[in-house]
């Protein structure tokens, strides 16, 4: 592709973006310097089309970019925006809020944050509980059979559930269970503690401390990675956003994009599809596997803990989509998150 083409493609992606009206050549003749007639450029759009960078879809009208175009733009030409002084301030705010409400509220809360920098719909998953390291456990007597079992992990996850004891155990039998479970389990995540982990536990138990339980499979049946979803929550942002955006005019469309919003297993799906690699990951259009998204764009990161992808951010939109600023706000976001978590 030539340096003009090069130009002139960018140049329409930036303007329909901004417009959602086809880009004719007299467009670009008068905003832009291109030093050549609107009979030259009309030719270079007539080849980009010709090798499905571009599209007319009508006849009388301009050209539109395709997600060829699309995918060669943000691989290409694209110029990332940085996050203006304000809206980095307005980010940094979030570092309070995590501190005065933990993970699980501030997750909520950055989805709605994402979007208010977008304009576009955020989808942001809490972090991933199987990849979650075991950091704590309490067993709370309500009984002499009966418990309540407090977890908590790295990420800040708390899990509580009233479970019955398969024999009774006295309240010190209890805390010393406690002391031992937490001084071999810590470290692990809690995918590693299998059943296979807790037997091995179970036989140690009888040679190490004088407790009545042998049997520690009801510790199994609650972190057992098996009964573990791969993400945790899922939260979204500014779902009437797509309302706003003139692609999902159409009846149809609309109902097939706030139906995709409303399935979470289609949402984990989509989310399956973004690599724990660092930086921003870009789904076109037609690229993405779900029929259901194929004329959206999904922008999405990876935030990590000490490195540990945990967890993903994104933004769903038309493909018709400002990528600059989407990409700069997806990328600081998820920084935003893992620092946090790493330095909580």
């Amino acid at each position: 592709m030539t340096e003009r083409k090069k130009r002139i493609l960018k140049a329409i992606v930036n303007e329909y973006v901004m417009t959602a009206e086809p880009v004719g050549s007299r467009t670009l003749a008068r905003r832009y310097d291109f030093g050549v007639s609107p009979a030259t450029i009309r030719n270079d759009m007539a080849d980009l089309e010709e090798e499905s960078y571009l599209e007319q879809p009508h006849r009388s009208a301009g050209r539109v970019p395709t997600d060829k175009g699309y995918r060669f733009y943000v691989d290409a030409l694209m110029e990332l925006k940085k996050l203006s002084r304000q809206k980095s301030e307005f980010i940094k705010k979030g570092k309070s809020l995590y501190k005065e409400n933990g993970i699980q509220e501030f997750v909520q809360q950055t989805s709605q944050m994402l979007s208010d920098l977008t304009n576009y719909t955020s989808v942001v998953s809490s972090p991933q509980i199987e990849e979650s390291v075991f950091q704590h456990l309490q067993l709370v007597p309500m009984s002499s059979k009966r418990v309540l079992l407090v977890l908590i992990t790295d990420t800040g996850l708390v899990k509580n559930k009233i479970i019955d004891l398969p024999e009774r155990i006295s309240h010190q039998e209890l805390d010393q269970l406690s002391r031992f479970l937490n001084e071999r389990l810590v470290g692990l995540s809690l995918n590693q503690i299998s059943k296979e982990v807790l037997l091995e536990l179970s036989t140690e138990l009888i040679n190490r401390i004088s407790v009545t339980l042998r049997n520690l499979d009801f510790i199994n049946k609650e972190i057992n990675k098996n009964n573990l979803p791969k993400y945790g929550k899922i939260y979204l942002g500014g779902t009437a956003h797509i309302l706003d955006q003139p692609e999902f005019n159409d009846i149809s469309k609309i109902k097939t994009v706030l139906r995709l919003l409303e399935q979470d297993k289609l949402l984990y799906g989509i989310m399956d599809n973004i690599g724990d690699k660092e930086g921003v990951e870009i789904i076109i259009g037609s690229e993405n596997t779900f029929d259901e998204i194929k004329e959206c764009s999904f922008v999405a990161a990876t935030y990590h803990l000490n490195g540990r992808p945990i967890g993903k951010i994104g933004v769903i939109g038309p493909t018709r989509m400002e990528y600059a600023n989407v990409v700069g706000s997806v990328k600081f976001m998820a920084d935003l998150l893992s620092e946090l978590l790493t330095n909580k």
